[in-house]
């Protein structure tokens, strides 16, 4: 399934992007998509926002889904979801 992803703040300036797509297996959580960003941007993010030692992201980043104001990692995603991905620091 697909979900796709906004960066917001930070996240655009150091992703170079606005949103993506990202293909996930179906069941995911917001965890696995957590995980499967950090991998692919882990390296270009700075330590308070990344940690590559754990693999996880400081406990302020949020996730939000299209419509709510916040996305428990528990969750499961849906196909065509619009996810928020934000530091809660910065408004969010």
């Amino acid at each position: 399934m697909q979900v796709e992803v906004r960066f917001a703040g930070l996240f655009r300036r150091y992703t170079g992007e606005r949103e993506r797509v990202f293909d996930i297996p179906d069941g995911s959580t917001g965890e696995d998509l957590l995980l499967l960003i950090g991998r692919e941007y882990g390296s270009r993010l700075p330590k308070n926002l990344w940690d590559d030692e754990s693999g996880r992201f400081h406990r302020s980043i949020r996730l939000a889904r299209s419509g709510s104001p916040r996305l428990d990692e528990t969750e499961v995603l849906r196909d065509g979801d619009k996810i928020l991905l934000i530091f809660a620091m910065a408004g969010g």
